[in-house]
């Protein structure tokens, strides 16, 4: 199936299977893993249920264990660590039969008042997403361009491409949209690669570790979002890239960290 046809329409309607016990599909994305951003929101989706709704995810904090077969169900375990007046956490771990393949940490708080503040602005000469060429990733709609820093990294709009209904979806949706091109950014990191990030596989093997996302706004992820990586080098197989989040005004909504690992393919033979 390609991935303009992916139907991601029903990814947060979990099917619950006993006490804090929830069981996701996965569509078949056409690398034959499922993609991690998939069991990221997911997960996140699986403690969203444990929650009362006036709590608000502001952080989560994963690891990606094992890659996932997109023709089982996962199944996601929420254990709920702490029940505040203020603050919620909870822990979902996502498994398969071959055990578990992401564990994530979520913390939830109550919205509380205070000073709004915005040190970050969006970088300049960013192309409006409607006037770019959008491609098809993971069933998402993405606009590529180059991204005018001089550092590594990479640079994105995207968008999830149905209509949501709660603040809840559009934070699941925004962790689904966070693992799009982080390990762009890493790979640009690499001694003569490519400075968008974009031009990479082949010789290169690439996989996400751990991935953690900071909630800090309220988000509108069916509209476009600008997720602007930096690499911050590599460590010979290991390499870290951070992004800031943007809506099309130019708002800070979320920051995103994601450890890669990066190694050079083994020669067949």
């Amino acid at each position: 199936m390609s991935q303009d046809r992916l139907d991601l329409s029903r990814i947060f309607e979990l099917e619950p299977h006993g006490p804090d016990t929830y069981v996701g599909e996965s569509p078949r994305y056409e690398w034959g893993r499922i993609y991690g951003g998939l069991v990221v929101a997911q997960a996140l989706r699986a403690a969203v249920h444990t929650v009362q709704v006036e709590h608000g995810v502001h952080s989560l904090h994963a690891y990606f264990i094992l890659g996932g077969d997109p023709g089982e169900p996962v199944r996601y375990e929420v254990d709920r660590v702490r029940n505040g007046r203020s603050f919620t956490t909870r822990r979902v771990v996502a498994r398969q039969s071959a055990g578990a393949i992401l564990t994530l940490e979520c913390s939830f708080q109550r919205e509380e008042d205070g000073p709004d503040t915005q040190s970050a602005d969006m970088p300049a000469a960013v192309p409006d997403p409607t006037t770019l060429t959008p491609s098809w990733d993971a069933g998402v709609e993405r606009c590529d361009f180059e991204r005018k820093k001089t550092d590594p990294g990479a640079a994105i709009w995207v968008r999830f491409p149905w209509k949501l209904e709660s603040q809840a979806l559009h934070a699941c949706a925004l962790a689904y949209l966070s693992d799009m091109n982080a390990m762009d950014a890493i790979v640009a990191s690499r001694p003569g690669g490519p400075a968008g990030g974009q031009a990479w596989g082949g010789e290169w093997m690439g996989v996400s570790i751990d991935h953690a996302v900071w909630f800090h706004r309220p988000v509108r992820a069916d509209d476009w979002l600008l997720l602007d990586f930096g690499g911050h080098g590599l460590i010979r197989t290991r390499g870290l890239a951070t992004g800031l989040v943007f809506d099309r005004a130019g708002t800070h909504v979320a920051t995103i960290a994601q450890e890669g690992l990066l190694r050079v393919r083994k020669k067949a033979g």
